[in-house]
């Protein structure tokens, strides 16, 4: 993840990620909730399609369409204090998943193939294997593109706090599904049984159990998103 210095210091209960995909802008809505058999609830979501080439390769070309999505959203639900998360999807995120000998490397072991000046790469840690290896998602995204979103966030004036890609969310998510009971030794289990796809692990039931997503039709892109969501609003530990 890429954490970023927020623009409002204070506490919020609101949490509100926007999705950044070659063909839609996904805005959602997510909090705590005391009521109903799920810790949290989605309270808003909306989907802009992006037909126009507003966004290409994740490069912004119409920032003012796209900012005006952005301030809608937040306008419409009176959620101009709320911590955001800008989550990226597309050609220019470069992600993987490396088998290292330990599960404690330094960042110099690590082998990226483009020229690390022109990027902001990060890893975690994900799973032990069977063969004694340990498996860690390297994830990148070019330093321009970074600040395009920055820029962004300041133009439509929401707290940005984060910028980072959806498999961080689902591997947070993932995690506070099981609580108490996760183990990266399961985690690898189901990694490695569907090929590393965790939209295939992370079950509609499943998430049903952690948010209330009952206004939702739950299309497989609409519950991956609020899934994204949960698992960024947990790991920011938002109260």
């Amino acid at each position: 993840m890429w954490p970023i210095f927020p623009l409002v210091h204070k506490l919020a209960h609101t949490f509100v990620s926007v999705s950044f995909t070659p063909e839609a802008l996904v805005c959602c809505w997510i909090e705590k909730t005391k009521h109903g058999t799920a810790p949290l609830i989605v309270r808003a979501y909306k989907q802009y399609s992006l037909t126009n080439l507003e966004l290409e390769q994740l490069i912004i070309f119409n920032p003012t369409i796209i900012k005006t999505y952005i301030t809608s959203f937040l306008q419409t639900y009176k959620l101009s204090d709320a911590f955001v998360a800008f989550v990226v999807q597309g050609p220019l995120v470069k992600e993987q998943f490396v088998a290292m000998p330990t599960s404690t490397p330094h960042r110099t072991d690590f082998i990226v193939s483009e020229k690390t000046q022109n990027l902001l790469w990060e890893y975690r840690y994900v799973y032990p294997t069977d063969d004694g290896q340990f498996m860690f998602y390297v994830y990148s995204v070019p330093r321009f593109l970074l600040l395009q979103y920055e820029l962004l966030a300041i133009a439509a004036q929401c707290n940005l706090i984060i910028m980072t890609t959806q498999t961080m969310g689902l591997l947070s998510v993932y995690q506070h599904l099981f609580g108490t009971a996760f183990r990266r030794s399961q985690l690898g289990v189901d990694m490695m049984r569907c090929n590393n796809k965790l939209g295939e692990i992370i079950t509609i039931d499943a998430l049903r159990r952690m948010v209330n997503i009952s206004l939702l039709n739950t299309s497989e892109d609409d519950y991956l998103q609020c899934a994204t969501a949960a698992g960024l609003f947990c790991s920011e530990r938002l109260e």
